[in-house]
């Protein structure tokens, strides 16, 4: 048996030397690193510069850097409520576009008598944030609305400004963050079954309109070059922006890169709006959360589901997603949600919705990508579930750190089968042993299966000639249980 010397055979001097190596002290599993990007704007009450990419972690952090009442603030409060322990949540705040507009609504308070006449209550659900305020009998309508815009600026978290305007009983709330999500801002009155107006007073609130000016994602792209997030929430969907994230991805997913990571956003919509936005993507790397009626912002049901995803990826990312919650998140009311026919045509188009409770709390119901098609036009399933993309994701990360950490200064034989104890040599015989190794720990980690399929297709091959490893692999992934078919012939009476 020939061990390796540590000291140099001309070294005469007494000594006695003990090497110590790590490489083989982590056994079994190893967590990926992972963290949640969010991407958005801040105020201008933020400290942090536009372009910079911070790490938050308390929400003292997040209000003094983004603005009480930025979107960006909403969308880390919203992942901080849906993160494991230990999930990173990095922050970049990005410019609004050059000549932006602000999206606003005029609400038209009015009475039939002059006055309320019945004391009572008046609620707004302002992106899903109640705010309310009591009425006297005597009020009018310019009394009314002025009582509700004091209310709201009284606010701060809420993401709109309100005040009056030439006409008595209007109140005009404009966003504070310019651009185009700002028509996302949902405003309504008398959600829930026990809201009701005083007798004799109405409120018609228009949608918010008028948004417009999205910006350039493109310091997003710069800030990853040295920096790789597993799971990117990014509010802005016009197709310039996402080009451009979709194109940095597909190269990040590329062998000679592999910093992959996954964009997540949300899109509120018809049937008809959403199908015909997921027919021009078909991105592998993006996955969609597509939603209707509901309350909150697309924008913050993003950040929360990013959040939920990237945390359960990090435990297991073969566990399908169906009934994980999204904390903090208001839906639409069960009735006005999608039907089954509308969330598989949603599904079969490339998004992914949620499942809606009685009390308008959501739930993730199955997460798909954008990928549904193959650069031919020809239909391909293949890297459509995210499932399978993160668990893809963390099994060539575990076969690269597995070299990279262990293997590294190994000499390289291609003749050689069976090298002398403390050689460090690789072989043919030990890559494969190694790789089947790895597959045993993904298959006891239930992300693997069928051993006898992965070894019978195990390919390895070593080029001496330009120094070379190669291995060509089959993992069998897990996959996850969504169906469940039971077929009963019933029989009634003796048999």
């Amino acid at each position: 048996m020939a061990i390796k010397n540590l000291l140099s055979l001309s070294f005469l001097v007494p000594f006695v030397a003990n090497k110590l190596s790590f490489a083989r002290a982590i056994r079994g599993l190893r967590g990926m690193p992972r963290s949640l990007l969010l991407v958005g704007h801040k105020l201008a009450a933020g400290s942090v510069a536009v372009g910079t990419m911070v790490t938050v972690s308390t929400e003292a952090d997040a209000i003094e850097r983004f603005g009480e009442g930025s979107q960006l603030l909403a969308m880390w409060r919203g992942a901080k409520a849906n993160a494991d322990l230990g999930l990173p949540i990095n922050c970049l705040a990005i410019a609004t576009g050059s000549g932006a507009t602000a999206a606003s609504s005029t609400i038209v308070v009015a009475t039939t008598a002059g006055t309320v006449g019945t004391a009572g209550e008046v609620m707004l659900y302002i992106h899903g944030k109640r705010v309310s305020t009591g009425v006297t009998s005597t009020d009018t309508a310019t009394t009314v609305a002025g009582k509700l815009i004091a209310i709201i600026n009284a606010q701060p978290a809420l993401q709109v400004l309100a005040a009056t305007t030439a006409t008595p009983g209007e109140i005009k709330l404009t966003a504070k963050t310019v651009g185009p999500n700002g028509n996302d801002i949902d405003v309504r009155t008398l959600h829930y079954i026990d809201d009701v107006l005083p007798a004799g007073l109405t409120l018609t609130i228009p949608a918010m309109a008028g948004g417009a000016g999205a910006p350039d994602v493109s310091p997003v792209v710069a800030a990853m070059q040295v920096y790789r997030p597993t799971e990117i929430v990014c509010p802005f969907t016009d197709s310039t922006n996402l080009n451009i994230l979709e194109t940095e991805l597909a190269a990040r997913w590329e062998a000679n890169n592999m910093r992959d990571g996954m964009v997540i956003n949300c899109l509120r919509g018809t049937e008809s709006a959403l199908t015909t936005f997921l027919a021009t993507r078909n991105s592998p790397h993006v996955h969609t959360i597509t939603v209707t009626k509901d309350m909150t912002n697309p924008a913050e049901t993003a950040a929360m589901a990013g959040a939920v995803i990237e945390s359960m990826a990090a435990t297991d990312p073969a566990v399908p997603h169906t009934g994980a919650a999204l904390s903090g998140y208001l839906g639409p009311k069960p009735q006005d949600h999608w039907t089954v026919d509308q969330v598989n045509n949603l599904l079969v188009a490339g998004g992914s919705s949620l499942q809606i409770g009685q009390d308008s709390t959501g739930t993730l119901l199955r997460m798909v990508t954008n990928y549904k098609r193959t650069a031919g036009g020809a239909p391909d399933r293949s890297m459509s579930e995210v499932c399978w993309l993160k668990t893809a994701s963390y099994k060539r990360w575990f076969n690269i750190t597995e070299f990279a950490t262990k293997y590294t200064g190994y000499k390289l034989a291609q003749y050689v089968e069976d090298p002398l104890p403390g050689q460090k040599i690789m072989t043919e015989l030990l890559a494969e042993e190694i790789m089947l190794g790895i597959y045993k720990v993904f298959m006891d980690a239930g992300l693997c299966q069928n051993p006898d399929y992965y070894r019978s297709t195990l390919v390895v091959e070593i080029d001496g000639a330009n120094q070379k490893l190669k291995i060509i692999d089959e993992p069998v992934l897990v996959v996850q249980h969504y169906q469940t078919e039971i077929t009963s012939d019933v029989v009634g009476g003796t048999v």
